[in-house]
């Protein structure tokens, strides 16, 4: 690859924090602070040791299997094409399609407010986004790292002010916070799945380690440097919120909105809003670039069909960028405005990215014992400790997911439809379409075609 267009650190770390800076992410983070106060604060220390877990894992895997499969490539060489494939789609596909639509309803409400014509002359305006991104990741990746770092360095310069504005008390005075609860170790631990969603997706650098710039370096600094750079401003915006917004409004459907304004009065209202679908664009491209590098890798190993892996002159993945762009307009359409459920969505969300985690955490404790001598230019430190301590935490929190009990029967049954209809494809597709054993390992097939990756 030619060294101009190989993405380096700045734009590697971009990409890491690309799916949480963005509003469904906000909001989140602000109903946690809302129900948990600045136990809140502990959930987060504690999924940040979860997240760290788990980057040292994808360390690891993406550097001795450098494929754009990424989590498909791992788990076909350790636990074989059936987890393989249930692992990418349920991990990474299905979460997407649920995710991105929640962010799209977000954008097309926020555009309401500030622009209701606009949303009435073109209905859903998100989707003109949505498209936008799609024609820019078709540009290739070097447009991509442009835009990505730009977007990023934008979003964390916004929550940071916000954050440091509410704790400093600038602007407008507080509406009513509420006092300082005590520490609740069994609040703070219910709360640690809402947290998780703030420092997920880090690993969605992996499938663009092809155009990476010095991989063995880079990609497991632009990792950890991005969780370093996520728990900060999480915890500064959290802090903002609880110092700034009663209970009640920190549970409400737009907490961000409503922290913007009770900080900077009325006048931030379009400023922010800019801000906002700012973020919802980062997502997008990040989520686009990423998870269609992931699609054509699993087309590229057999998991999905061929036609999926074809690229295009500037080497993106075509068929795979439009296959899941029209996927996402498609769960978009229906919704309508309604975001209510966003919440739930996204927690049953995490849920699927952990059980992705635990088996990627299974997959380097296998591909350790089944390939010790196989080059690493990243180990894993303390090993097998954060992969045993993420398996058995990231189990914790699955089974006490939901903040509240009235919402563990959705987010269990979302939980449950995903993984299901991922199981009932993988299934069906590795026994009469690749006609091989779902369960059998196959690291010859893994193993091909990876050299080292290069510098």
């Amino acid at each position: 690859m030619e060294k101009e267009k190989a993405l380096p650190l700045a734009a590697l770390v971009a990409t890491a924090v690309g799916v949480v800076v963005v509003q469904s992410t906000m909001i989140t983070m602000l109903n946690g602070a809302g129900i948990g106060q600045y136990n809140f604060l502990v959930a987060i220390g504690i999924s940040a040791l979860l997240a760290l877990s788990y980057v040292l894992s994808f360390s690891e895997l993406a550097l001795m299997l450098p494929r754009s499969g990424s989590v498909s490539a791992y788990t076909q060489a350790a636990l074989g094409p059936g987890l393989a494939i249930v692992a990418t789609l349920s991990g990474y596909v299905a979460v997407a399609l649920l995710g991105i639509p929640a962010e799209l309803i977000l954008v097309d409400a926020l555009l309401e407010q500030v622009a209701p014509d606009l949303v009435a002359a073109l209905h859903y305006p998100s989707l003109i986004l949505l498209l936008l991104f799609f024609l820019l990741n078709l540009r290739g990746i070097d447009l991509f790292a442009r835009i990505q770092t730009a977007l990023v360095t934008i979003m964390f310069g916004g929550l940071f002010v916000i954050g440091i504005a509410g704790l400093t008390g600038s602007g407008h005075a507080p509406v009513g916070a509420a006092a300082p609860a005590a520490l609740d170790l069994p609040l703070a631990l219910s709360l640690v799945a809402m947290a998780f969603w703030g420092l997920v997706g880090l690993e969605f650098v992996c499938p663009m380690i092809a155009d990476a710039r010095n991989p063995a370096r880079n990609l497991p600094r632009a990792m950890l440097i991005g969780l370093l750079m996520i728990v900060a401003v999480y915890c500064v915006f959290s802090l903002a919120g609880i110092a700034m917004l009663p209970a009640e409004k920190l549970t409400a459907a737009t907490p961000h909105m409503d922290l913007a304004l009770s900080i900077f009065g009325p006048t931030a209202k379009i400023a922010f809003a800019v801000l906002a679908i700012l973020g919802s664009a980062t997502l997008l491209n990040t989520v686009l670039a990423s998870v269609s590098r992931m699609i054509q890798g699993m087309a590229q190993s057999g998991q999905l069909p061929a036609w999926l892996g074809r690229e295009n002159a500037r080497g993106a993945p075509l068929w795979a960028l439009a296959a899941f762009a029209a996927a996402i307009a498609a769960v978009r359409a229906p919704l309508g405005m309604d975001a209510a459920a966003i919440l739930t969505l996204t927690i049953a969300a995490a849920g699927c990215w952990l059980v992705a985690y635990i088996i990627v955490h299974v997959d380097l404790i296998v591909l350790r014992l089944r390939l010790p001598q196989h080059p690493r230019p990243f180990r894993s430190p303390f090993f097998p400790a954060p992969q045993i301590l993420g398996i058995f935490g990231m189990g914790y929190v699955f089974l006490n997911i939901s903040p509240t009990p009235e919402l563990a029967a959705p987010i269990y049954r979302n939980v449950a439809a995903m993984l299901g209809a991922t199981l009932v494809y993988s299934m069906a597709w590795t026994l009469f379409a690749m006609k091989s054993n779902p369960f059998r390992p196959d690291l010859a097939g893994a193993l091909r075609d990876n050299g080292a990756p290069h510098a």
